[in-house]
This record gives C-alpha cells, sequence and structure tokens, in this order.
C-alpha cells in the first residue's frame, strides 16, 4: 500500500475546518456549548498551524490530513482524518504506524482527543494500542499509547 504525505498549504485549510465542523456537529453531545465561538476558535488554530499539517495520499490522491504536534512533553494527534471513501481501507492503519515511528524517534509518548460517539475512531485507535485515560465531559475520551522506552 502506497501511503505518502505532503506538508498542507492554505489551500487546505477550508477542507480541514469543514472536517472538523462536520466532527462537531456529529458526535459533541453538549448542546450548551456556544458553537459559533468554538468554531472560531478551530478555524484559527488550523490558520495558525496550516504548514504543520500533513495531507495523507493513497495512490497519488489525497485522502485525509493529520496534525501531529509537541504538547506538555508529549505528542498529540489532532485533526487525524480519512475521508469517508477511503475508510475501512487500512490506510489509517498504515498512518499510526507512520506516527508511531516519529514518536519513537522524539522518544515521546502519544496522545488524541476523540468524541464518545465517535466508535469506527475508537475502534481504529484501540486496534493500534491506544487506550482509554480519561473522560472529558462525559463527550470526549483522552486515548494514549506509550511508545518511548523510558
Amino acid at each position: 500500500m502506497n501511503i505518502r504525505f505532503k506538508n498542507a498549504t492554505d489551500i487546505d485549510i477550508d477542507k480541514v475546518f469543514e472536517l472538523n465542523k462536520k466532527l462537531v456537529e456529529k458526535y459533541e453531545t453538549n448542546l450548551n456549548l456556544d458553537f459559533k465561538k468554538i468554531f472560531i476558535w478551530i478555524r484559527n488554530k488550523i490558520e495558525k498551524n496550516i504548514e504543520n499539517y500533513q495531507c495523507i495520499y493513497f495512490e497519488d490522491i489525497k485522502v485525509g490530513y493529520y496534525y501531529l504536534h509537541d504538547e506538555e512533553g508529549k505528542l498529540e494527534l489532532d485533526d487525524f482524518f480519512i475521508f469517508d471513501e477511503f475508510q475501512g481501507k487500512g490506510i489509517g492503519t498504515k498512518v499510526l504506524n507512520h506516527i508511531d515511528l516519529i514518536a519513537k524517534e522524539k522518544n515521546k509518548d502519544i496522545f488524541l482527543y476523540v468524541f464518545i460517539n465517535n466508535q469506527g475512531a475508537i475502534n481504529l485507535y484501540r486496534r493500534n494500542g491506544y487506550k482509554v485515560v480519561k473522560n472529558i465531559a462525559d463527550s470526549r475520551y483522552i486515548m494514549s499509547k506509550e511508545v518511548c522506552d523510558y
């Protein structure tokens, strides 16, 4: 399976934002949140960091994105998306294996946030060694994976 990565650019901002917005609208269970404010925060985060996002290519077709960054001595896997039509083909597992290698090189463990109701993503992470370590406001989990040898 030929997976490769390329730095995202400003032309990817809208797509990454739409993927985030769709995810929040589908899975966020706390309807008392200020969604307008949340979407502004998400948009600003993407715009400020887009050069650190990676586009995921499968056989020369863009199939998703991820953003891996240092956070409190660990690596946070953020905004990991495989487009719907490419899910279930092993691409997500290949990307997680690639991220494991980066984490091992940097000698840092990995963590991520995932919506509790996003069972497809949770199953993918569990199959790849991630464990739930915290429940956030009954709408999200923090999952982590230890990859470094201390």
